[in-house]
């Protein structure tokens, strides 16, 4: 598959339309997707009436820039006008179509993008593996036994399986970066804030983040530009760190040594990480058991096993526990700040592990494996990229980029020198 940038180059030359791109999308989507489960609505007649539109102003001399026909899938929980935003859950709990496009798709659509579809994710974005309890299993494209990760799982699959060219997703957690690493894609885990939530069906009001996945880091950021006001900015040269510790620790050692051949390994004084992860997990389960108590008060038996009881525990956290989290958040971020300074990107694994198993672990197990190097990111609310850094028994592993509060462009950098596309 054609990244986005190599889409734009040839709708430019004449060498391709959007018109043949999204037939050739939707042709694969139709044959594809019963195996992966990537998309849960496809917009079968909308796609290829926005095709012809994104053709008619490019041979018109109206060019939109470089999204301007690229065909994009859309996590499903993020407000397109007309459609159903199921947020993976129980049919009992979905909405009505929604009234209008939320800010991140209208300026999508500003942009000329073509919206292909809806991507499946976990039940209520909470959970890692996108095996939903609703809509049946996402599946690997690398492995059709194995998950995608999560919950911006079918994202991660459709652009694995080549059935579009970029995607949105959000992160809590570790929900954009863990299918990145799982699937062999790219995708960003933004500043807190950078890009709205309004209109996205929340997991956590206070650490929920959207992004872009894709192909490339390029096309990464390129997406980045369309859904926020992020223009790339002159940077230092980044100095790139793996952190001796806790973040090479509990790890495959197979991708151990693919990180220690990106950087320098250092010792950081990054203090106690794993306080920083239990912190992630109170405040996000007290926030997501906010957002649910009355569904869960009303429909107990409407949300699915790897889901309902980690609500319940949600609601059992006290709140000085809360408040004990919030003075770790506070403390973490301060320190995370003072080692990455102007300059600094840490290279830490994204995941400890390559994708398991569909059903091998669920919930709050396979959570703890899983989030492990992801949760702490979320918790200091900067940014970090997610690469492909290569395979570990045959199936995709990442690596995140680290940097401090809104340095999104001097991770771009860091992937320049890397050499990373």
């Amino acid at each position: 598959m054609i990244t986005i940038v190599e889409a734009g180059r040839k709708f430019r030359s004449g060498e391709l339309s959007p018109e043949a791109l999204v037939e050739q999308l939707l042709d694969r989507i139709r044959r594809d997707n019963p195996k992966f489960n990537a998309f849960y609505e496809v917009f079968r007649e909308e796609a290829p009436r926005a095709a012809a539109q994104a053709a008619k102003e490019l041979k018109s001399g109206r060019d939109r820039g470089p999204l301007h026909g690229i065909p994009i899938g859309v996590k499903d929980l993020f407000d397109i006008k007309g459609s159903v935003t199921t947020a993976g859950a129980h049919r009992g709990f979905h909405p009505p179509p929604a009234s209008q496009d939320c800010p991140v798709i209208a300026r999508l659509r500003e942009a000329g993008a073509i919206l292909l579809g809806k991507t499946a994710l976990h039940e209520w974005a909470f959970g890692v593996s996108t095996n939903n309890a609703h809509f049946g299993p996402t599946r690997n494209p690398h492995d059709p036994t194995r998950m995608v990760g999560g919950s911006s799982g079918g994202s991660g699959a459709a652009l694995a399986a080549e059935l579009c060219l970029g995607a949105l997703g959000t992160d809590t957690g570790g929900s954009i970066r863990m299918p990145s690493a799982l699937c062999g894609t790219y995708g960003i885990k933004t500043t807190l804030g950078l890009v709205s939530t309004e209109g996205v069906t929340p997991l956590s009001r206070s650490l929920d983040t959207m992004g872009p996945m894709a192909m490339s880091a390029e096309d990464v950021f390129l997406l980045l530009e369309g859904i926020c006001d992020f223009r790339p900015q002159p940077t230092p040269k980044p100095r790139i760190v793996v952190p001796r510790g806790y973040f090479l620790e509990e790890c495959d050692p197979r991708i151990v040594d693919l990180v220690r051949r990106v950087g320098a390994v250092e010792d950081v004084d990054l203090g106690d990480v794993k306080a920083a992860w239990e912190a992630n997990a109170v405040i996000l389960l007290s926030d997501a058991a906010a957002v649910h108590e009355e569904r869960l008060k009303a429909h107990p038996d409407w949300f699915g096993g790897s889901v309902g009881p980690r609500l319940q525990k949600g609601l059992a956290n006290r709140g000085v526990d809360y408040a004990r989290a919030r003075d770790e958040q506070r403390s973490w971020t301060a320190r995370l700040e003072r080692v990455l300074g102007k300059d600094t990107v840490l290279a830490v694994p994204s995941t400890p592990a390559p994708a398991t198993v569909i059903g091998d672990r669920e919930g709050a197990e396979l959570s703890r494996l899983m989030t492990r190097y992801t949760s702490p990111i979320n918790l200091a609310g900067v940014p970090a990229l997610c690469v492909p850094l290569g395979k570990v028994d045959g199936l995709p592993v990442g690596m995140q980029l680290i940097a401090g509060w809104g340095q999104e462009s001097l991770l771009k950098a860091a992937a320049q020198a890397l050499g990373i596309p």
